[in-house]
């Protein structure tokens, strides 16, 4: 990772920045790191440009247009690596059509439902009848992932660059904190990632305390576009950030 040449950061349409994208700013204010704004319609329209060696913060959106600027386009999204399988806990299956999932749904199932196409069409969700509202318009052609539901007592996500855990935090929302993690568990799990071909630069791995005391993989996400949970240090989410987006844009 290098010293980036400047951030370019999402403002909101009062002009604001969000958590994460203020986290940024002020981190790369206090290294004397140039730090732009743009809102992501003037990314797209390319009113801002995206120079090189400048990183961009933001919404999934906002970074793919300024991705799109440099001729680069999203990774593929990855949330269930193969490699980590067995710290699922639950079985995890992708389905062809949301509408396959409806159809179980209709049996009588409920189902743990969230978008396999891309970047967050609509939030995961335990869903127990097939027209629920948080689908959020979603097509039933696109594809899904599908679990049984699980209980997790508390939610942790793990920030990660160059395979080296650099921080762990309760989620927003996540639970009871005394219920904690095991953190070798989720060491063991970022080394095995580290031998996989391709592991990001910048990744966040979230894990859960289940009820019955097993430390579950939840998820996998980018290092873009991603929350800076409650007392995560603002290094933390930089070097997450700025060298995710280096290779994503090299």
């Amino acid at each position: 990772m290098v010293t980036p040449n400047g951030i370019l950061v999402q403002t909101k349409g009062n002009g604001m920045l969000g958590r994460e994208e203020t986290v940024m700013s002020d981190l790369a204010t206090s290294k004397g790191i140039v730090v732009l704004r743009a809102s992501a319609s003037q990314v797209e329209r390319a009113k801002v440009k995206v120079a090189p060696g400048v990183v961009a913060v933001g919404s999934v959106p906002f970074v793919k247009h300024a991705l799109r600027q440099l001729g680069k386009e999203l990774p593929p999204h990855t949330p269930y690596p193969a490699s980590l399988a067995h710290l699922l806990y639950r079985q995890v299956q992708k389905l062809t059509s949301l509408n396959e999932a409806r159809a179980l749904l209709v049996s009588g199932k409920r189902l743990f439902i969230k978008p396999a196409d891309g970047w967050k069409r609509f939030t995961g969700f335990v869903a127990e009848f097939e027209g629920d509202y948080r689908f959020n318009g979603a097509s039933g052609s696109k594809p899904v992932w599908i679990s049984d539901p699980v209980r997790f007592v508390s939610e942790w996500r793990a920030y990660v660059a160059g395979g080296v855990v650099l921080d762990v935090r309760l989620a927003d929302h996540g639970g009871e904190r005394s219920a904690a993690p095991d953190l070798d568990v989720i060491r063991g799990a970022v080394a095995t990632l580290a031998a996989d071909a391709g592991m990001p630069a910048g990744f966040v791995i979230d894990f859960g305390v289940l009820d019955t005391g097993e430390t579950a993989l939840i998820e996998m996400n980018d290092g873009f576009s991603f929350g800076a949970y409650d007392g995560l240090r603002a290094e933390a989410y930089w070097n997450v950030t700025v060298s995710r987006w280096q290779e994503l844009a090299a």
